[in-house]
């Protein structure tokens, strides 16, 4: 027995709110930014150093803009995925990368992003893509079109949104401190154990003193 959802609440296919983008980059660039799965990363485009626009690597030809999601096909549980949230007229994506945008005003972008990498969906995707044969586990945007989501009113959305960037804003923050706290705990490490300057029963460097 299905469950009645809240009023106002509707459940759709993604292909009646989302399309794959497939548009080429113009010649006429000087320079580009080119991103491929490994420029990408749990929300971020981690590279935006540009390249002459000339003797790119063939994968380099799909554009996208402000909003869309950068989503790889390969290994989809890997997290090689990013919200574009900067002007990005002279970057082009590899053709290994899904170039998902909204098309429909009932759909927030940042809303469907945290829908189609939620852990429950990544692992769905990644079970599809298991079941392919190749050399890579790879979906195809036919396996993404295809999905549910059950789709709460435009404000609701909205506050969805805000609440899950508070969160990661902090967990960014964790993040942070966590690293900063292991690189100290790893350049003690060093200092006493490889360098020999751990501390004498007077409180001075071993080797030192």
């Amino acid at each position: 027995m299905r469950c009645k959802l809240p009023e106002g609440w509707k459940e759709i296919e993604l292909h009646q709110v989302v399309c794959s983008i497939s548009k080429r980059l113009s010649n006429d660039l000087r320079k580009v930014v080119t991103v491929n799965t490994s420029d990408i990363l749990n929300g971020e485009v981690l590279n935006h150093k540009p390249v002459e626009n000339k003797n790119l690597p063939g994968q380099f030809v799909k554009t996208f803009k402000k909003k869309d999601i950068l989503f790889s096909e390969i290994r989809p549980i890997n997290g090689r995925n990013a919200f574009v949230d900067f002007k990005s007229e002279n970057y082009v994506a590899s053709s290994k990368l899904m170039v998902l945008r909204v098309v429909s005003k009932i759909l927030n972008p940042k809303f469907f992003y945290y829908f189609i990498t939620s852990e429950s969906v990544l692992w769905y995707l990644q079970a599809l893509a298991e079941t392919r044969s190749g050399t890579f586990p790879q979906i195809r945007y036919t396996d993404i079109k295809s999905l549910n989501l059950k789709l709460p009113p435009l404000d609701e959305q909205k506050e969805i949104v805000k609440y899950i960037e508070i969160i990661d804003k902090k967990t960014g923050i964790n993040d942070k401190i966590n690293k900063n706290l292991e690189a100290q705990a790893q350049a003690i490490f060093k200092h006493w154990f490889v360098d020999f300057e751990f501390p004498d029963e007077n409180g001075n460097p071993y080797k030192s003193s």
